[in-house]
């Protein structure tokens, strides 16, 4: 009886032991998956969107660092790990522009947290960028968390087709139409090289095109317009195409480099490209003809994300004022040109301290954060009462108005 006892307590111990070890997982990657997201959520999710990725394996006396997008390297530690272990990536805002928050961490092979350090920056190793950050089909395949579902957790596969819900790669063009010999020349070049280098430190400077009057060049028409655009969407597979222009114009129509281009004939391009999006800022007067010009039977196209433009169909664009009516401008260190002046100084303000206001609106909005950030600059400089409290002086009541900015966004503000 005694020994029949003995044999039971036996397999009885067995099995507990079979069902415990069924519980943990074999693949130490997997642990460490684990071990990963549970240390982030006891230090508590971020509010907003954000992935998680495995970035591989690293190995005692690695450095883990980060570098910025003004080419900062970062190192957080005078010596290598201790010992060696897996490394993952919080991404605050993913499928964003760098800088923007993250937080690397590293799981040593005996399931501890060894490292972590919140950052801005690209995740480096030996001061390298990490594989998956440098590829879009890399990123996908190592992501292990995500609470949007874009893709699955590591445990039950990765949806394949998320690279081209979740992933965008942004592009601009950048358009002066004005020549030497045409009034406001000056201002338009000025404020249109500033803008430039807003996009590029935004996008990077491989993707963003400039069509500008250079002596001896092609002119800065359509055509050059177009195949800048033609070929950002071909050598680097843009997705999401930003278009400033800054010209002289009339009804659904503006000069570029001495010749007239039609809304139309955007539109037409437009309506080619349907697989891409596109967002649309548009300094000139009369600009505001251009929210009708661009419709197609009587909608603007699907693919048109948001359309700015810096004043109404029959109301003028203005360079730069600093006074009028005995009233001052509220930020008189704008430059050239009115709008596109205070549109520069948002801009900044929101890809700064402001850009945790941009993403909590996308994340509203379930929108990207590009024209989420484009919304966001054209409402700041509105304010609350435009004739009273527009950065755009032209807009305020003392100065008429004689100039209205106007907007079209796809989704519902």
């Amino acid at each position: 009886m005694r020994l029949k006892r003995v044999s039971i307590v036996i397999v009885a111990a067995l099995v507990a032991m079979l069902m415990i070890s069924s519980c943990i997982p074999k693949d130490p990657v997997v642990a460490a998956t684990r071990k990963f997201i549970q240390f982030i959520e006891e230090e508590g999710e971020p509010e907003g969107p954000f992935t998680g990725l495995y970035l591989g394996e690293v190995d005692q006396d690695d450095v883990i660092g980060s570098e910025s997008a003004g080419g900062q390297e970062l190192q957080y530690q005078l010596q290598g790990i201790n010992e060696s272990g897996y490394f993952f990536y919080l991404d605050e805002a993913p499928g964003a522009f760098y800088d923007h928050p993250g937080k690397l961490v590293v799981i040593s092979k005996g399931g501890k947290v060894i490292f972590e350090e919140d950052t801005e920056g690209w995740p480096t190793i030996n001061g390298n960028i990490v594989s998956p950050l440098s590829d879009r089909n890399l990123y996908a395949k190592a992501v292990i968390w995500d609470k949007w579902k874009y893709v699955r957790e590591i445990i039950t596969g990765i949806v394949v087709d998320w690279t081209q819900v979740f992933f965008r790669i942004k592009g601009a063009v950048i358009t002066s139409g004005l020549t030497p010999t045409q009034n406001l020349y000056a201002e338009a070049r000025d404020v249109r090289d500033l803008m430039s280098t807003a996009f590029k430190t935004i996008m990077g400077t491989d993707k963003v095109k400039d069509v500008k009057y250079l002596s001896g060049a092609a002119l800065p028409n359509w055509t050059a317009v177009r195949a800048a655009m033609d070929d950002l969407f071909t050598t680097k597979k843009v997705t999401d195409m930003t278009l400033y222009f800054i010209a002289h114009g009339n009804t659904n129509l503006m000069n570029l480099g001495g010749t007239t281009f039609y809304a139309n004939q955007l539109r037409s391009y437009i309506l080619e490209h349907s697989s891409k999006r596109f967002l649309i800022i548009i300094e000139s007067c009369h600009s505001g003809s251009w929210l009708e010009g661009l419709k197609s039977d009587g909608v603007i196209p699907s693919n048109v994300e948001i359309i700015i433009t810096t004043t109404t169909a029959t109301k003028g664009a203005y360079p730069d004022w600093d006074s009028a009516g005995g009233a001052v401008d509220y930020n008189p260190d704008d430059m050239y040109v009115e709008w596109s002046g205070d549109f520069l100084q948002k801009l900044s303000s929101f890809t700064g301290t402001g850009w945790p206001e941009v993403t909590s609106y996308a994340s509203s909005k379930s929108i990207d954060t590009l024209p989420a950030l484009l919304y966001k600059c054209y409402t700041a400089i509105k304010g609350g009462s435009p004739s009273t409290t527009s950065w755009t002086l032209t807009e305020r009541s003392v100065a008429g108005p004689v100039q209205q900015p106007m907007i079209y966004t796809k989704w519902t503000p």
